[in-house]
């Protein structure tokens, strides 16, 4: 309860950092001039809003109230707050900003990509939080194929696992690997739920795919686990990685994943859930 009141009195406290740094000649508001509030004025943010002052003000106060998703879009707005700012008033809020919206801003930095080709021999790609592969070095197109060549579907992790005929042969465990990956992909589509884009990729795979049709309705959820993938790679052969993601500063739906070559263990081959 402690750490609510302290969460709410932050979002107050924050709301009224952003009101107060707005000139009301910025919104066309006339004043009059003897004005003695900085800023806009808590009635003047509601009216823009579109909310009630009362409830406004009491969401400064820190009074136990529950903006949707909706109200806090609206007050971002009226506000003029950045993608930073307005992803931490959802924070404070205890919202997710929607994903649509929110990745839509995405862009690589260049410097990922400088990232990703110093990191040669070893292959390392950075995924979105539909699992797209958005950025690669050559190592990676050397082990999983050339992404320059593929659409933004074939780019996708799921589309590959379940989708590309060669990948059972590729991965020795692919029903373990795979499944595994299905339940990580799985607590993405949870923080995403509504998404079109991740609507229309599970539609897409549950038609593709009968493993996939089949294992969806399990509901098997797995963070990214540690350990070792192994490949039976038609040009390169035998080969294993231990492999090791990391969350992109700034993006935290973006994750850098790296494979570092090891000799070949059996019996530390990465298992996901198993099927039933």
């Amino acid at each position: 309860m402690e750490e609510d009141l302290k969460r709410r009195k932050e979002l107050g406290a924050f709301l009224k950092s952003r009101r107060t740094r707005i000139s009301p000649a910025d919104l066309g508001i006339q004043s009059a001039p003897h004005r003695r509030a900085k800023g806009l004025r808590r009635e003047e943010v509601a009216d823009i809003a579109g909310v009630s002052n009362i409830w406004y003000t009491w969401l400064e106060q820190g009074r136990d109230v529950r903006p949707s998703a909706q109200v806090l879009d609206s007050l971002g707005k009226a506000l003029q707050l950045n993608r930073y700012e307005l992803l931490h008033l959802y924070t404070l809020a205890e919202h997710r900003p929607p994903a649509k919206d929110w990745m839509s801003d995405i862009h690589m930095d260049p410097s990922l990509q400088r990232m990703l080709d110093k990191l040669e021999p070893f292959p390392a790609y950075i995924r979105g939080p539909r699992w797209d592969t958005l950025a690669w070095n050559h190592a990676a197109c050397e082990l999983f194929g050339d992404f320059n060549q593929m659409n933004v579907l074939e780019r996708n992790s799921l589309w590959r696992m379940f989708a590309r005929p060669d990948y059972p042969d590729l991965l020795p465990d692919w029903p373990y690997v795979a499944q595994s990956l299905l339940a990580q992909f799985r607590t993405s589509y949870g923080q995403h739920i509504g998404d079109p884009s991740f609507e229309e990729l599970v539609d897409l795979l549950k038609k593709t795919s009968e493993m996939f049709n089949q294992w969806w309705d399990h509901h098997e959820v797995l963070g990214i686990p540690l350990g070792l993938k192994r490949f039976n790679h038609p040009r390169l052969g035998e080969l294993a990685f231990e492999h090791q993601s990391l969350t992109v500063a700034d993006y935290p739906d973006l994750k850098m994943t790296v494979y570092i070559p090891v000799q070949v263990d059996t019996s530390r081959v990465e298992k996901g859930p198993r099927e039933s």
